[in-house]
């Protein structure tokens, strides 16, 4: 049985970390490449939204028996195979787990116009997936 406040508080977390994104205006890719502080808070809340949903989808999997994902970008294709979110989502979230990866284990040199985009262009991305877990669950 899938342990819904526990979702809900992190739903929740996510919506902090969302909102604290939101909150910052955009000066443009140029200006947004030199402002550090800016950075810092914008790939803070976005590691932390993205890796909030990977917690969700892992409790979601385990709770209702659907395996064991070998990565935490299968995750989401579990998650798309049995319905909870539509493949073109999946994807997307991949593409997220990819981003999360680059960033926090430092794969290469971190790109500020990937970063802008992702904050600009893909933060629904995270919001569509959020949003697919409160109408599945009804919270």
């Amino acid at each position: 049985m899938v342990d819904k406040p526990l979702i809900v508080r992190k739903l929740e977390r996510i919506e902090t970390y969302l909102k604290q994104i939101r909150q910052k205006k955009d000066p443009g890719i140029e200006a947004f490449r030199k402002d550090r502080d800016l950075q810092s808070i914008i790939l803070f809340n976005l590691i932390q939204s993205i890796q909030a949903c990977i917690d969700i989808g892992t409790h979601i999997i385990s709770d209702s028996g659907w395996g064991v994902p070998g990565s935490q970008a299968e995750i989401f294709d579990i998650l798309s195979e049995n319905k909870m979110i539509t493949r073109p989502l999946a994807k997307k979230m991949i593409l997220m787990v990819g981003f999360r990866n680059r960033i926090v284990h430092e794969y290469e040199k971190i790109d500020m116009k990937i970063v802008h985009d992702v904050w600009r262009k893909h933060t629904k991305d995270i919001e569509s997936f959020c949003k697919a877990v409160v109408e599945k669950f009804g919270l």
